[in-house]
């Protein structure tokens, strides 16, 4: 399923970047076949130096990539609570006054929540609250690229609605709501301003959305029950996880590109692996083998 909506919130269109809206429009026309992405994966050990006061190990559960192999994330079991970041080379720190981090650009700054679970930038030591221009009761942001705008969603003071938003350097915020959706819920952007993430639809469902440039996209795994999208990077790529129904429900990972889906092939057995990210430059995808604390993660180059 791939269908194209005009937003009917935004005055005017955000600009900058490949006119990424038009593409996608004209791939709307093209027939989503399917063929296997080639990949090359780099699995690690998502161990850190950390343990709890009884001797239990702590992991790092990995969710956001930059460019540079920087991952960031949170600390598995969560009663360590804190939030995380693996450099390249293997080194973990943790960041205090954080419990979770989701995101981080090229230029060192992070997204996430700290103790009393509000939305934060983090910089160095440095954590700052992120104050949305809007009336919310509560932030989450899930991405932010090289140009600090950040993604997320909020919600309401009253509790009635999640509403997805995009807030600008300077504090300009955007309130992105799918056309006709229960719930809106980036989680990704580019340096480019496209957008990327999923809504509930009235009959309960998920779908992938894609935004830019004032207008909306619907894309949507073939025969999937739920798509979730969750990077893209600045030439366009999309990679997402797609719940396929049938005796058992099972996660295919996926990239689409230029029309076509790509199956995301992860080699393991016995294991339920999905995408949690990909850097904007250079298309690092980070992907766990499953959700359990200890299991490998990786870092996978996919064309």
């Amino acid at each position: 399923m791939f269908t194209f909506h005009l937003s009917s919130h935004l005055s005017s269109p955000v600009r900058g970047g490949v006119a990424l809206c038009w593409i996608l429009l004209a791939m709307a026309l093209a027939a989503q076949a399917q063929t296997k992405a080639s990949c090359t994966f780099n699995f690690f050990a998502p161990t850190t130096p950390f343990k709890l006061p009884d001797g239990t190990p702590v992991f790092i559960d990995p969710v956001g990539i930059n460019d540079f192999g920087t991952i960031v994330g949170h600390t598995s079991p969560p009663t360590a609570h804190r939030g995380l970041i693996r450099f390249a080379d293997g080194r973990v720190t943790a960041v205090k006054g954080t419990k979770f981090l989701m995101a981080r650009n090229d230029r060192g700054t992070s997204v996430g929540l700290d103790w009393k679970f509000r939305g934060v930038l983090v910089h160095g030591t440095t954590v700052t609250p992120i104050i949305l221009d809007v009336n919310n009761g509560g932030v989450d942001p899930f991405g932010i690229n090289n140009s600090s705008t950040v993604v997320g969603f909020y919600v309401n003071p009253n509790l009635v609605g999640i509403h997805g938003f995009k807030r600008f350097n300077n504090g300009t915020t955007h309130t992105l709501d799918f056309p006709g959706a229960l719930a809106t819920q980036p989680s990704s952007i580019n340096d480019n301003g496209a957008v990327v993430g999923d809504y509930n639809a009235a009959d309960g469902s998920l779908h992938g959305f894609i935004f830019h440039n004032g207008h909306w996209a619907t894309l949507d795994y073939p025969h999937a029950s739920d798509t979730f999208l969750v990077g893209i990077t600045n030439t366009g790529k999309i990679i997402g996880n797609a719940f396929l129904p049938g005796p058992h429900v099972r996660i295919q990972p996926f990239l689409y590109e230029n029309g076509t889906f790509k199956v995301i092939s992860v080699p393991t057995s016995g294991s339920t692996p999905s995408l949690m990210s990909v850097s904007p430059k250079q298309g690092l995808i980070l992907g766990v083998k499953d959700n359990i604390p200890g299991d490998p993660a990786f870092i996978a180059k996919c064309q």
